[in-house]
C-alpha cells in the first residue's frame, strides 16, 4: 500500500503530478503497488499516475483526497480528472 496520508499533510498538499510520477517510477510501482491512496494530494490532475499503466497487480486507486473521518470539503476544488486516471 502506498498511502500519501502517511506523510505530513502540507507536504502531500504540495505534491504535483511530476512528483507522484517520479516516485512511482523510483519504487517500480507498476510491479509492486497493489493499493494507492492519494490522501491530501489535492494538486494533482492524475497524469502523474501514468507509470501505473499496464500494472497487473494494482487493485485499488483511492481518489478520495481526504483521510478517513475528515470533511470532504476542499477549497479550491481539486483538479484531479477521472479522464486522466481511468486509462490506468
Amino acid at each position: 500500500i502506498l498511502d500519501f496520508g502517511d506523510i505530513e499533510k502540507k507536504l502531500a498538499e504540495n505534491l504535483k503530478d511530476e512528483d507522484i510520477s517520479a516516485l512511482l517510477l523510483r519504487i517500480d510501482a507498476v510491479n509492486r503497488v497493489k493499493r494507492l491512496k492519494l490522501t491530501n494530494c489535492v494538486n494533482i490532475t492524475g497524469v502523474g499516475l501514468v507509470p501505473l499503466r499496464g500494472s497487473a497487480i494494482i487493485n485499488q486507486i483511492d481518489l478520495s483526497l481526504v483521510g478517513e473521518h475528515q470533511r470532504p470539503k476542499i477549497n479550491p476544488l481539486p483538479s484531479i480528472s477521472c479522464d486522466l486516471v481511468l486509462p490506468i
